[in-house]
This record gives C-alpha cells, sequence and structure tokens, in this order.
C-alpha cells in the first residue's frame, strides 16, 4: 500500500497528500462549527453525508464492485461482510448525530481532541473482539490522549469558555468517537473478508444517509432543512464535501505514495491543526494550557496511529 523506506525521494510526493487530508478534515469542523451556531444540528448528518453518497456511487461505477453486492455474482463479498458495513453506516451516523450537538456547545478546540480518541476505542475495540495485539507504544498513545484531554479540560475551567455548558461537549465528543471506534473496527472486520474500499463506502453512506433521513423524520425536523439559511446549509454541505471527499481521496492517495505509518503520523497533526484554524478564524479562545493539552493528544495519537499491527494498517 505505501513505498519503503528505501525508496528514492520521489515517494516524497506523497507529503502533500498526506498533509491535504490533514486541512481537508480540519476545514471540516470549521464550516461545522459555523453552520450549528444558527441551524438545527440535526439536519447535520443529512446533509454532511450527500458529498460522500454520490462519492461512493462513483466509486463503484469507476471500480465496478457492485458485484459484490450480488449473491448470484462470483464477485460476492458475502452477507457478514454487507451486514458489517450497514452497520458501520448506523453505528457512525448516531455518533454524527451527537458529534453536531458537542461542537455547538463546546466549539472545535474542545470537541475534536476528545474525537479523536476514537483511535483509543478502535484500538481497544479491535483487541478485544479481532484479536489485534496492542503494542506498547500505543499503550503509551493512549495515555498521552487521555493526559492531554485532562490538560485540555483544565485549560478551559481557567480560560473562556465558548458556552456555560462546554463540559458537555467532551462526554458528547467521547460518545461520537466510540462510535468512530466501533465503525473502523467493523470496516477492517468487512474488508479482512474481501469487500473493496469501494463497496464500503457506498453501503456505509447509503445506510448513513438512510438513518439521517429517519431521523429527522421521526423527530418532525424535516421543516429544518427548508427553513435554515442558505449559507449555513451551504456550510454543511462545504463540510461534507471538504471530509467524505478532499479528506478521503487525499488519504488514498497519500496512502498509495508512501508508508502508511507516515500518513498516519500527518493524520495526527488534525486536531492541532483545527485548534489553529478555530483560534484564528473563530476567535475560540485558546492559551497555553489548552495548547499543551491538543498537543498530547496529537503526539498520542500518532503513537497509536504509527505503532499499528501491521494486518490493521493493511486493511485501512
Amino acid at each position: 500500500m505505501g513505498n519503503s523506506p528505501t525508496e528514492p525521494p520521489t515517494s516524497r510526493r506523497g507529503e502533500p497528500w498526506a498533509l491535504g487530508s490533514v486541512l481537508g478534515y480540519a476545514s471540516a469542523n470549521i464550516f461545522d462549527r459555523l453552520a450549528v451556531i444558527h441551524v438545527d444540528p440535526l439536519i447535520g448528518p443529512f446533509l454532511r453525508g450527500l458529498p460522500s453518497l454520490i462519492l461512493g456511487v462513483v466509486l463503484v461505477l469507476r471500480h465496478r464492485t457492485l458485484r459484490q453486492l450480488q449473491p448470484s455474482s462470483a464477485d460476492y463479498a458475502g452477507r457478514r461482510a454487507i451486514l458489517t458495513f450497514v452497520l458501520a453506516g448506523v453505528v457512525s451516523t448516531l455518533g454524527l448525530f451527537v458529534y453536531y450537538f458537542a461542537i455547538r456547545v463546546g466549539g472545535v478546540i474542545i470537541t475534536i481532541p476528545a474525537l479523536e480518541t476514537y483511535v483509543i476505542w478502535g484500538t481497544l475495540i479491535a483487541w478485544v473482539f479481532l484479536g489485534e495485539r496492542v503494542r506498547g507504544m500505543a499503550l503509551a498513545g493512549i495515555g498521552l490522549i487521555a493526559l492531554g484531554l485532562a490538560v485540555l479540560s483544565l485549560g478551559q475551567m481557567i480560560g473562556q469558555p465558548i458556552s456555560p455548558l462546554w463540559y458537555w461537549a467532551i462526554p458528547l465528543a467521547l460518545f461520537t468517537a466510540l462510535t468512530y471506534g466501533v465503525s473502523g473496527v467493523l470496516w477492517r472486520d468487512g474488508q479482512l473478508r474481501g469487500a473493496h474500499q469501494s463497496t464500503a463506502i457506498f453501503l456505509q453512506f447509503t445506510t448513513s444517509m438512510m438513518v439521517a433521513a429517519a431521523g429527522l423524520g421521526l423527530l418532525g425536523r424535516w421543516s429544518a432543512l427548508t427553513t435554515a439559511p442558505a449559507h449555513d446549509l451551504g456550510a454543511l454541505l462545504a463540510s461534507g464535501v471538504l471530509s467524505g471527499i478532499v479528506g478521503i481521496y487525499c488519504m488514498f492517495t497519500a496512502l498509495r505514495l508512501m508508508t502508511v505509518a507516515r500518513v498516519y503520523a500527518f493524520s495526527a497533526l488534525t486536531p492541532l491543526v483545527a485548534t489553529l484554524f478555530a483560534h484564528f478564524l473563530l476567535h475560540e479562545y485558546l492559551n497555553v494550557v489548552i495548547l499543551l493539552g491538543v498537543l498530547l493528544v496529537s503526539v498520542g495519537m500518532a503513537l497509536t496511529q504509527i505503532f499499528r499491527p501491521r494486518d490493521e494498517r493493511q486493511a485501512s
């Protein structure tokens, strides 16, 4: 999937793509925050999922992998793999609903570092259910992430929180992180069973859109889509493009051009970049203690991601 460390320097052309993935995801967080200041957070998953669904349709047509969904085909991925990605779509969308409430009350600087703890949950769940080994450096990374969140909370308590209810953002974001961790393990399980990435993206986001639409219907919030200002709707769609198309495309391209460990080292920069964007673009409060907490989370993410088991990284 990646190039060997002994390959010539031309393999470094993957670095701009890895950085592009970080910028895509971090920018998406900014647009999410801008939108939910004014609109109903419940419409977020539906609008954010649209670009990803379009990407999934394009990918399965391009790679001709729709046959993996046909039981009569020799390429059929199997019921277990299909149900795995459907379940991943349900779980991650439930987490996405909660994420929009978290970013509304806590802002980007609190929510995103807490959200990035999905690497902890993914590692622990994979250890229990997939039998994947947890290396010592990965455990050290988990410890740094936990310490970073504690320092981040301290920084907020002695600083200027974005709202009186900022502390709710942490458990809400942790719930979303847990759903993302579960989703990631389901993804790996489905891909280890032979499903193509394009099939996975198509199934997950088709399911995600159905769950998001059902949620709006059951809660009677469809009207929020027609009453929301156009610029807020555009912000949510932009978030979907930046995370579901730009971020994913850049990540997959980077993985083809350089080692997996180096790509994941770049991805660990996402909470730091999102924090700086939020401070300079949205004027969210940032002090030295908060910045230290975010840095600890980023370093912990790097250790946890880089020292993932080889079989897990190959399935990503």
